[in-house]
């Protein structure tokens, strides 16, 4: 009944005599930060007309707290904050076409100060962004997939059987033989490639260590400071081949719905159960779905 009273109060909907008694109920139970009962001559006084009590509202300000922060940065111009209405959080943003006109040296205290922007957390070690994104900056790569299956294509990859949890072992090159065969605006008609390390294989993993790609990933000034072996990286390793946190590549067929006659059969030839009895019960006749909703979701 309490919290009932001061949300009726903060939205304005209480008559003159229940405003009155409210405020009797508020004058009783509120007290200041000394511990000491507040009554309403000190209340007037002590709180301003336009403030809010701690409890009542539920809205931080945390859009102007986030602006207040770029001041400081050297190229605030060029770092957009975008605020998401649904959650509450908070993504940066920034533009190639706008970092064009910066020197190589400009790049790089730009990268460092965008990075750490990105990665940067309150005093209870919670992070005030969420994600940051640079609009274009991977635009000099080649296309992953194209790059592998030319230049590795013997290479070995294990490939799932799309809808079924089926794993074979192929090449690149044959894989990259199926995406294109069937590839169509970001999807295509084929089971998803699992993981490869690209700084070698341990164990049971698959990959190789190539260092010619990972040359052309460090031309980038933000995978500079953010790759495990980078200038922000905590771990000091000798080698790219140290790495225990990748980097790693996988390719996802997208999420789309599959016809069911076109789900591709699975190549492992499973052994046949019979069972008389219940072969001679009467089983209905069952609608089976048409489609099947593949969903992109990395395991």
């Amino acid at each position: 009944m309490y919290s009932k009273s001061i949300q009726t109060i903060c939205s304005g909907l209480l008559s003159d005599v229940e405003d009155q008694e409210a405020k009797g109920i508020l004058n009783d139970n509120i007290k200041d930060y000394s511990g000491k009962s507040l009554d309403s001559k000190n209340y007037e006084s002590k709180i301003p007309e336009n403030s809010e009590f701690p409890f009542v509202s539920l809205k931080e300000p945390r859009v102007q707290n986030n602006l207040k922060r770029l001041d400081t940065l050297e190229f605030k111009q060029l770092i957009h904050i975008e605020h998401q209405p649904n959650g509450g959080a908070s993504v940066i943003h920034a533009y190639s076409n706008e970092l064009s006109h910066l020197s190589p040296v400009e790049m790089k205290r730009f990268a460092e100060e965008f990075v750490d922007l990105v990665f940067s957390e309150n005093e209870n070690s919670a992070a005030f962004y969420v994600m940051g994104i640079v609009h274009g900056a991977a635009t000099y790569l080649p296309d992953f997939l194209d790059y592998f299956s030319f230049n590795f294509p013997n290479s070995p990859v294990k490939m799932e059987i799309l809808g079924k949890k089926d794993i074979e072992t192929t090449t690149m090159s044959n894989f990259h033989a199926q995406v294109k065969r069937t590839y169509s605006h970001g999807t295509y008609r084929a089971g998803p490639m699992r993981q490869i390390s690209l700084v070698g294989a341990v164990d049971e993993e698959v990959g190789d260590y190539f260092p010619e790609f990972l040359d052309m990933l460090e031309d980038s000034p933000f995978l500079k400071c953010t790759l495990p072996w980078g200038t922000l990286s905590s771990l000091k390793l000798e080698s790219r081949k140290d790495s225990d946190d990748g980097p790693i590549m996988w390719v996802r067929p997208g999420e789309q719905m599959i016809p069911v006659a076109d789900m591709p059969k699975s190549p492992f030839k499973r052994k046949r159960t019979t069972n008389e009895i219940k072969n001679l019960q009467y089983l209905p006749r069952t609608s089976e779905p048409r489609e099947m909703l593949f969903e992109d979701r990395t395991r």
